[in-house]
């Protein structure tokens, strides 16, 4: 009968839902995995560019930067997987329906194509606007980032001054508006082409319900079929429609994470820059008994346009193995740029580096290929030092005993931090002990020579004694040479050598000098 249940039909279209969920679900999920792997490599890449590029690299194009690019770009181009595969569904059924569209009726394909022909060449048009304002909105996102950090970052700052408080969020949210405006502004371009493109689809359906049955009377009995189909893809082609936003963001973003990547290798091409990574960077360059620097200079590069920056040297010093330097000086008058110079963490503009008299002598000279081995001499705690939740980078494991005796007599009872599995319990101390456990993670590194950048400043009076007079002297005890910057000026005869900085260039002071200035100091306290 006609009521009768159409069998055949009806597994035939359980069978194609059935393919229909298990292919889209294949789909998804390998889309998902490939742009995963593919993000993840990608992000590899760019954290190995990153570690083996320069500091003056990492300076010159900043963490908001690389942050922006390796979390939110990146995030950004893995959401955008289910809307591309969704796309992709729908533009087959978009294509398959206007087949069946021609099928039925050539006068509506024809036109049906020319407006969609037209759409495309609409949004085309403005596709190089698009482009334009993605980046611009990635720029502020990047000077938002900036912004952001100031405060995490200056939150002791910002707390401790209601006005400075104010005047920070203030230009955060400066920032961040005009972030937002930006992105509006952008979205109303997109909603504009959308709204077009419906209200073209729709004048387009009217013309085909409407007009074309006057001028092709042929055309009336299909009219029903063709305004079905339409409607049938309307959603499809909205979608489509919709989708370029997000497409264009993740264009946007691959585009910058490919720049970056670029730049990066661009920069590690560079002649001072090792060629690559191998088993020599292991490696420790022979130090037995000096380090010489001979017309070492560093010139900051220049900005604007402008003449050179600040310049460092140039600078002649011979630091004998198991001395005990201090250096000391007043804000920008190089000490910085000089430790960075002495742990090779700044490649000099011009001078030479020489262990134990350089090639010449049977030593050393450093030079691009052996940089790395160079820097492998040094354990540093600089005043921007950043505290490990573990003992990376050791040959050989330590002993647990041995790292809780060191940070014992440090003054971290077990209560506050232990050490267990190589890494610490952990790292949410005080800023007097976090300096502590750097010193306690320092030690245990066992390097030939310390650099330790105003690592007194945070320690309280009693363990500043020990620092000066225990610490130092068993480094020294030991063999070690040791760096250490320094405005406690009371302590400054416990150096074999003090060195001065002024105007980035350097002096080293006679012992009566020193004491001297260390006698000035008690009479001003």
């Amino acid at each position: 009968s006609d009521r009768a249940v159409n069998w055949r039909y009806t597994l035939l279209y359980a069978l194609l839902a059935g393919i229909f969920f298990y292919s889209k679900k294949y789909t998804l999920d390998q889309s998902s995995e490939l742009v995963e792997w593919v993000i993840n490599r990608l992000r590899h890449r760019l954290a190995d560019k990153v570690r083996r590029t320069e500091l003056s690299t990492l300076n010159k194009y900043g963490t908001a930067t690389i942050y922006a690019r390796i979390s939110q770009d990146a995030t950004i181009i893995s959401n955008v997987t289910t809307t591309l595969i969704n796309s992709v569904q729908s533009v087959v059924m978009v294509v398959f329906t206007l087949l069946y569209v021609a099928m039925i009726s050539l006068w509506s394909f024809v036109l049906i194509g020319a407006g969609l022909g037209l759409g495309i060449s609409y949004y085309l048009g403005f596709s190089g606007r698009f482009r334009e304002l993605w980046q611009v909105v990635s720029v502020k996102e990047t000077a938002f980032y900036e912004k952001l950090d100031h405060i995490l970052k200056g939150f002791k700052e910002i707390r401790i001054n209601r006005r400075k408080n104010e005047d920070v969020f203030r230009n955060y949210e400066e920032v961040n508006n005009a972030t937002r405006d930006h992105r509006i502004r952008t979205s109303k371009q997109y909603n504009l082409l959308l709204i077009f493109t419906q209200v073209f689809f729709y004048l387009m359906l009217g013309v085909i319900l409407f007009v074309l049955p006057k001028f092709h009377t042929e055309h009336a009995d299909a009219v029903i079929k063709v305004v079905t189909a339409l409607l049938f893809i309307s959603g499809p082609l909205e979608g489509i429609i919709f989708s370029m936003q997000s497409f264009a963001n993740a264009n946007n973003s691959a585009a910058n994470l490919l720049a970056l990547e670029a730049q990066l290798e661009e920069e590690l091409k560079q002649p001072s820059v090792e060629s690559a990574e191998d088993a020599k960077d292991y490696e420790v360059l022979p130090f037995s008994h000096s380090l010489e620097f001979r017309q070492l200079s560093y010139e900051y590069p220049q900005v604007n346009g402008n003449s050179g920056g600040f310049r460092v040297g140039p600078l002649n010093l011979r630091v004998n193995k198991g001395e005990l330097i201090f250096i000391i000086g007043g804000n920008g008058s190089g000490k910085s740029t000089f430790m960075h110079l002495l742990t090779g963490l700044y490649r000099p503009s011009s001078g030479s580096i020489l262990l134990d008299g350089g090639q010449e002598a049977g030593g050393r000279t450093v030079a691009p290929h052996n940089y790395q081995q160079y820097r492998n001499l040094y354990s540093i705690i600089f005043s921007d030092y950043h505290l490990f939740d573990r003992l990376y980078g050791l040959e050989f494991a330590p002993d647990e005993e041995t790292v809780n005796e060191l940070m014992q007599s440090m003054g971290l009872s077990a209560e506050k931090v232990h050490f267990q599995g190589g890494a610490f319990s952990t790292t949410r101390l005080s800023s007097g002990q976090k300096k502590r456990l750097a010193l306690v993670t320092s030690i245990v590194e066992n390097k030939s020579i310390y650099v330790y950048d105003e690592v007194a400043a945070d320690l309280d009076p009693e363990f500043r004694d020990e620092f000066y007079y225990r610490l130092l002297g068993r480094l020294k005890a030991m063999g070690k040479t040791v760096f250490v910057v320094s405005h406690d000026q009371q302590y400054w005869l416990v150096a074999d050598r003090l060195l001065h900085f002024q105007d980035g260039q350097l002096r080293e002071l006679g012992k009566e000098e020193v004491r001297m200035l260390v006698s000035v100091g008690r009479k001003e306290e």
